[in-house]
């Protein structure tokens, strides 16, 4: 199951943490965390994400208009374009026999989102095992 470009809430299927950019940031234009964030850091307004479908079949994610990526094992987006902060393309992955919407988010190299249980923590990058920290509902708001 494809996912068309448009406007997505992502949330953790293990601990129902929304998944996005918290409200505060610096206001340098180094690479911003994302993070898995509680009902209280997002206060009733789940982070939105604009999903853009390649040519080939992959994803670019953006959180707050910026391109997402890999840096150091974890997940950033980041706000220039540079060499060593370049924009992933991801692999939606169905599994849908944890629900409708519910995909594994991986590179090309298989390794993916992973959540955690720590309240508004990173979202790390790890080899995908299929575990249930690897799991995001990834729900259109326009529906």
């Amino acid at each position: 199951m494809s996912l068309e470009h448009g406007l997505y809430s992502i949330k953790a299927k293990h601990n129902a943490y929304s998944v996005g950019r918290y409200i505060v940031e610096d206001r340098s234009l180094l690479p911003k965390r994302v993070l898995g964030l509680s009902e209280d850091a997002i206060g009733g307004r789940p982070p939105v994400w604009e999903i853009e479908k390649t040519d080939d079949d992959k994803y670019i994610m953006k959180a707050l208009g910026s391109p997402v990526g890999i840096l150091h094992g974890k997940l950033f987006a980041f706000l220039i374009d540079m060499d060593e902060q370049q924009p992933t393309h991801w692999v939606l992955k169905a599994h849908t026999q944890h629900g409708e919407d519910v995909y594994s988010i991986e590179n090309a190299s298989g390794e993916g989102w992973t959540v955690t249980d720590e309240e508004d923590s990173q979202i790390e990058i790890s080899p995908v095992d299929g575990a249930p920290t690897q799991l995001f509902e990834v729900k259109s708001v326009t529906d």
